[in-house]
């Protein structure tokens, strides 16, 4: 393998945040600030936007709130995962009981976090999935 074939493997993880937040939306903007091989490309608080932004930027993972300001992101898992079938998609939510848990899985979702207990976790997992070749992680989802 050519040594820009090799590069080429490596690309910066493209992470959708969508949270109705704009407290939490700037820290977890920070959060992931610090992992060096991420980029927030975009970040809304409402699902109608954040399908229009899902299909714009193509983005690798998806951060998605339960409750937004408009919309729902329970809708939004489902429209991500049958629109961007490759996208690992990451609930970040108050919302932990294990209906809702369930729920965000039967609809797609990979991750899910409370915000209250999961930060820190959310935190690792984003830096181990941006630690992986684009084709290893488009590879294992």
């Amino acid at each position: 393998m050519a040594p820009t074939e090799i590069l080429d493997l490596w690309t910066l993880m493209k992470i959708l945040l969508v949270e109705d937040s704009r407290l939490l939306r700037e820290r977890l903007r920070g959060l992931i600030g610090t992992i060096p091989m991420a980029s927030l490309v975009a970040e809304t608080d409402n699902a109608d936007e954040a399908r229009r932004l899902l299909d714009l930027h193509q983005p690798d993972v998806a951060v998605i709130d339960l409750r937004l300001r408009s919309g729902s992101g329970l809708s939004l898992l489902g429209h991500a995962r049958a629109s961007h079938p490759a996208m690992t998609l990451i609930v970040l939510t108050n919302l932990a009981q294990a209906e809702y848990r369930a729920k965000c899985i039967e609809l797609g979702a990979h991750y899910f976090f409370d915000k209250s207990k999961g930060i820190a976790a959310f935190t690792r997992l984003l830096a181990d999935l941006s630690r992986l070749p684009a084709s290893a992680s488009t590879a294992m989802r």
